[in-house]
């Protein structure tokens, strides 16, 4: 054997073994990435869903003409189109059988600015 023939099979392992390693890294990397994400879309929706809502307070101020508090429901801003639904209904990302229609929101009238928090 040549020092060229000897020189080429010891590369060629050593691309082998860095590959291999490689490999092996980057699969045991990629399950860390893997998240929970329908819990993460949920918690997309649910601060959506308290933007929009501060919008509609903002947008309909005389909601707060003989009280600083008022309740609303996802429903009442599916209707008016604040949040984006499916034929009226904003579907639960964690059990798409169910719908968020029914959660409460409390806007509060602070100063000229409304805030909005989901109950329940």
């Amino acid at each position: 054997m040549t020092k060229a023939n000897i020189l080429n099979i010891g590369l060629g392992a050593l691309i082998v073994t860095f590959s291999v390693i490689y490999f092996i890294i980057a699969n045991k990397i990629s399950y860390n990435f893997k998240g929970d994400f329908v819990s993460d879309l949920y918690d997309l929706k649910m601060e959506a869903i308290s933007t929009q809502a501060q919008i509609y307070g903002e947008n309909n101020q005389d909601l707060f003409n003989e009280e600083k508090d008022v309740y609303i429901t996802v429903d009442e801003l599916a209707q008016n189109n604040y949040v984006i639904n499916s034929e009226g209904k904003v579907i639960d990302p964690r059990d798409e059988t169910k719908t968020l229609n029914d959660l409460k929101i409390k806007l509060t009238k602070q100063d000229d600015k409304v805030v909005a928090k989901i109950l329940g």
